[in-house]
């Protein structure tokens, strides 16, 4: 059992490093080698925020982009634009958006979370022609 954040991302520099090869000859990732939690489940890593992009449709949800950073969770849906925050020290299954009643982290989590879009050139989900419904809004 680990208590640190850690993603899908991070399993790439991980094997990188457990293979003692350099990582220095790899393209930039996403992502931090963390086999010291593997060693020991207790030790801290870097914090920093975890991205989320899903620019398309499936079974469970529609286009959305996510941020974690420390114990919030803001979930950007961009068919309406609308967003879900939450805090997961006090609701770690996300059953009550706090959204509403907490302006001042949603503007700070959504303005990185476009900002991190735009650094990776997210690619921003489209129009389906043969589909009708509501089309997600670009952003800027």
């Amino acid at each position: 059992m680990c208590d640190q954040p850690v993603f899908s991302c991070d399993l790439f520099p991980t094997l990188v490093a457990m293979a003692g090869l350099s990582s220095q000859t790899q393209p930039p990732v996403d992502g931090l080698d963390i086999s010291s939690l593997l060693v020991d489940p207790t030790g801290v890593i870097p914090s920093r925020d975890l991205f989320f992009h899903y620019p398309h449709y499936y079974p469970t949800t529609s286009p959305v982009s996510a941020i974690r950073s420390g114990d919030w969770k803001l979930l950007e849906y961009y068919e309406d634009e609308h967003v879900e925050l939450y805090n997961l020290a006090s609701d770690p299954r996300e059953m009550h958006n706090v959204a509403e009643d907490n302006p001042e982290q949603v503007s700070r989590l959504r303005d990185a979370l476009h900002r991190w879009c735009r650094d990776v050139r997210a690619q921003m989900p489209e129009p389906n022609p043969a589909k009708s419904g509501t089309a997600p809004k670009e952003k800027s």
